[in-house]
C-alpha cells in the first residue's frame, strides 16, 4: 500500500490541514486506489492526468482501479496531484527565508519532520530556500536550535592515520559498551570521539550516504549518552562528560586496546527514562516490530549498530 502524501493547506497561522492520502490495495488482477477524502478539485486533477495519459482505468466512486501492470504509473499521476495540491504561502504575506543550499539531506528531512509535526506550514524554492511566515520565525528557531542543525559547514579535513585512529577508538568504545553500559572510559571515549566525527568533512573517497548514516548513527548515540547522564546527574559518581582530564584519561586508555572485544561484565542500571530509540535494521528503516528501546538498552542497541558501521568502514 503507498505512503500517504500531502495535501492543499492553509492560511496564514492556520495549522496545517490533513494530508491528502491515498491508498491502494490487490484485488486479483487488479489494483484499487483509495481515494476517499479527496475534494472534487483533487479528483478532477487526477481523472484529467489519467486521460491525457491514456491509462486504462475505471472509477468505483472515489476509487480507482487499474491493472495490476500499471500500478506504479497510476501511483506516479497520482503523486502530481498531491504535489500540485500541497499548501502553498500567501505571496502577499511576510515571510522568511532560510537558505540551505548544501546541507545534508538527513538534517533535511529531521527538519521537515519536525516542522511537519509543529503544524507549520512551508515551502522550498527551487534553490533550496526553506520559506515560512515571519510570524512563525520564532519557533523554526526553536526546532533549528532543538534539532542541533549544524548546516553545510565543510567540516575539519581529517584522514589517512589520524582519521583511522579516531575511528577505531570510537569502535572500541562503541564494543564496550554493547558489553557494559557503565564502563565509565568507555562513555568517554566514546562521547568524546563522536563529538569529534561530528565536526570532520566527509573523508576523501568516502560514500557521501554512508558517511552521514554513521554521523546520525554517532549522533543518536551522543545523545542516549548525554540523557543518561543529565538522569543520573545527582548520582556519585555519574559520568563527567565535560571533564577534560577524565576524557584524556579516557581516551588514552581505548588508545591501549588493540582487540576492540567488549569487556566482561553485566548490565548496570542507568536510569534515563526518557533516552529511548527506535530499533532499525542495519538500512535504516523500522523493523516489522517496531520497538521502542529505553534506557540501558537504547544504548547497547545503538552503540552496537555504530561498531557494525565502523566495522564496515575499518
Amino acid at each position: 500500500m503507498s505512503d500517504p502524501s500531502q495535501g492543499a493547506g492553509p492560511s496564514e497561522g492556520a495549522a496545517r490541514p490533513a494530508q491528502l492520502v491515498y491508498w491502494w490495495a490487490p484485488r486479483g488482477s487488479e489494483r484499487v486506489f483509495d481515494l476517499a477524502g479527496w475534494p472534487d478539485e483533487a479528483l478532477t486533477m487526477a481523472k484529467a492526468l489519467l486521460e491525457e495519459d491514456g491509462m486504462a482505468h475505471s472509477w468505483e466512486g472515489a476509487s480507482l482501479v487499474v491493472d495490476a501492470a500499471e500500478r506504479d504509473e497510476a501511483a506516479a499521476l497520482l503523486d502530481d496531484v498531491v504535489l500540485a495540491c500541497e499548501p502553498h504561502l500567501d505571496a502577499d504575506a511576510d515571510r522568511t527565508a532560510y537558505d540551505l543550499a548544501g546541507w545534508p539531506d538527513f538534517e533535511l528531512e529531521l527538519l521537515r519532520g519536525a516542522l511537519e509535526d509543529a503544524e507549520l506550514l512551508f515551502e522550498w524554492t527551487d534553490e533550496d530556500e526553506l520559506l515560512v511566515y515571519e510570524s512563525d520565525e520564532q519557533r523554526v528557531d526553536e526546532l533549528f536550535e532543538r534539532l542541533d542543525l549544524r548546516g553545510p559547514n565543510a567540516g575539519v579535513e581529517l584522514d589517512g592515520e589520524a582519521l583511522s585512529a579516531l575511528l577505531t577508538t570510537l569502535f572500541v568504545a562503541s564494543d564496550r559498551l554493547t558489553g557494559n553500559v557503565d564502563d565509565t572510559d568507555a562513555v568517554l571515549a566514546a562521547h568524546r570521539c563522536i563529538l569529534e566525527v561530528e565536526e570532520l568533512a566527509i573523508p576523501y573517497g568516502m560514500d557521501p550516504d554512508g558517511w552521514e548514516e554513521l554521523v546520525a548513527d554517532a549522533r543518536e548515540l551522543r545523545r542516549l549518552i548525554e540523557a543518561d547522564a543529565d538522569a543520573d546527574a545527582d548520582d556519585a559518581g555519574a559520568p563527567a562528560l565535560n571533564d577534560d582530564a577524565a576524557t584524556d584519561d579516557a581516551a588514552t586508555d581505548d588508545a591501549a586496546a588493540d582487540d576492540g572485544s567488549a569487556d566482561d561484565g553485566s548490565d548496570g542500571e542507568m536510569g534515563g527514562s526518557e533516552n529511548a530509540m527506535t530499533a532499525k535494521d542495519d538500512d535504516g528503516d523500522l523493523e516489522e516490530d517496531e520497538e521502542l528501546l529505553e534506557g540501558d538498552e537504547a544504548i547497547v542497541a545503538m552503540a552496537g549498530r555504530l561498531r557494525d558501521r565502523l566495522k564496515r568502514i575499518l
